[in-house]
């Protein structure tokens, strides 16, 4: 693809990274810690489950018309309006991903399986199609295949443990997700600001060449978050049977 593109790709990503943490709000961290203490309470469960898919629905409603109002307002945005829409699909794919029901009953075996899967389909995928820097949009489209592709399974594959629908009932869970969701702001624009600034400052070049270096410090904090996604179910469980000797051993 060359620096140049690489740089487009990244500046591209860093501005719909925004529109994704606006569409999922805090409703993931809020949608582990609580239904982990209802994922034996089949009924109440369903019911947490709609009212939690049902804001995250309207949120990226609100999410996309936003995108679509910047998308014509901002002049930086027309030079890459078409990788700005592919790398879009992203936010959809997130809702209707409802990843967090997995990470409730830590069905982890199936999230790691069809991620294995899908990144090895991207992978074939680059060396077929990705050939040279007129690529950079086919390149885009596949690592939105590679990161949330495997979304739409979920959807379908959910209903092992919860038919997922709307249910317009939520207003009790607004005031802990807007806190949950001003955190992870503070998160994002620490960590997307640096490219999405050097963007509008700099160069396609110059955002390349940080782009990969950024990707080297990206690897441990991945690691270490999954140890963080990976606890809270289990703790939050715990809570939820008031088992407080588990607790503490965990």
């Amino acid at each position: 693809l060359g620096v140049d593109n690489i740089g487009r790709y990244n500046f591209a990503n860093s501005i719909i990274s925004y529109f994704v943490l606006f569409a999922g709000l805090g409703i993931n961290t809020y949608a582990i810690r609580e239904g982990a203490r209802l994922r034996e309470k089949e009924n109440e469960f369903r019911q947490f489950a709609n009212e939690m898919f049902s804001i995250n629905i309207l949120s990226t409603i609100m999410s996309y018309v936003l995108f679509a109002l910047l998308l014509i307002i901002v002049p930086k945005f027309q030079e890459y309006k078409t990788l700005l829409i592919i790398l879009s699909l992203q936010i959809i794919f997130k809702t209707i991903g409802i990843e967090w029901i997995y990470s409730i009953y830590e069905d982890y075996a199936y999230i790691t399986l069809r991620s294995i899967v899908f990144q090895v389909i991207s992978l074939i995928l680059l060396f077929v199609l990705v050939r040279d820097e007129n690529s950079v949009n086919m390149y885009a489209a596949i690592t939105v295949i590679s990161a949330v592709g495997s979304n739409v399974l979920n959807y379908f594959h959910a209903k092992k443990y919860c038919k997922v629908g709307l249910k317009i009932d939520w207003e009790k869970h607004l005031k802990p997700i807007m806190v949950l969701f001003a955190m992870s702001v503070t998160v994002t624009i620490y960590v997307s600001s640096d490219t999405t600034i050097l963007g509008f400052l700099c160069d396609d070049y110059t955002v390349g060449v940080y782009s990969v270096s950024v990707k080297i410090y990206s690897i441990v904090k991945t690691v270490l978050s999954s140890v963080l996604v990976v606890s809270i179910p289990r703790l939050s469980a715990l809570l939820g049977i008031n088992d407080r000797t588990e607790f503490n051993f965990v």
